[in-house]
């Protein structure tokens, strides 16, 4: 009996232990979730994230790139080094080698990560100008409809400008006689 209640009470303070620890993880986590909402709910503050992700984006770009080229130089030394030994072990020329090909490697990924940031730089940029254009026109046709009067039958007063008599009748038949009669019969 004692067992069984030693065993339960075990269980009940695992339980309260596992409650509390994960209580403020949620918490923290919904507390991240909000603060992301409110950072990202105007127009000021997407942008200043924005700036913050291409300034960190930029200084990641120039960390790893000083990062390879202190390891050009590590290997370069290494190189130089087994030469003037005159090192003919196999295993450190594998270890020249195996450097040589990460390195390599590591040259290429860098690259590409130069190619897409300015890609993603121009796709940036491209979207800005295509969103700015769209401002552009609606702000253009707000002004076109605010300028034209309507008239009292709901058509712009300038809509029939230019269009002969006989034809304004046509297209308003309310407004016009009827023709008499039509010289084909």
């Amino acid at each position: 009996m004692k067992l069984r209640s030693m065993a339960a009470l075990l269980i009940i303070a695992a339980t309260g232990v596992s409650a509390q620890t994960a209580a403020p993880a949620a918490a923290r986590s919904l507390a991240g979730r909000q603060r992301s909402v409110l950072a990202t709910s105007t127009d000021a503050d997407s942008k200043t994230a924005d700036m913050r992700a291409k300034a960190d984006v930029n200084q990641r770009m120039v960390e790893m790139e000083t990062t390879l080229g202190r390891m050009h130089l590590l290997l370069k030394q290494m190189q130089t080094s087994a030469a003037v030994k005159n090192s003919k072990d196999p295993v450190t020329r594998a270890n020249l080698e195996m450097w040589g090909l990460m390195i390599q490697q590591l040259d290429k990924q860098f690259d590409q990560l130069k190619v897409t940031a300015r890609e993603r730089a121009d796709l940036n940029a491209r979207r800005a100008a295509m969103y700015h254009q769209a401002e552009q026109r609606a702000a253009q046709e707000r002004n076109a409809q605010g300028q034209t009067p309507v008239s009292a039958t709901g058509q712009a007063a300038g809509a029939n400008a230019g269009v002969p008599r006989a034809t304004q009748g046509a297209q308003n038949p309310e407004s016009s006689p009827a023709p008499a009669s039509s010289p084909q019969h």
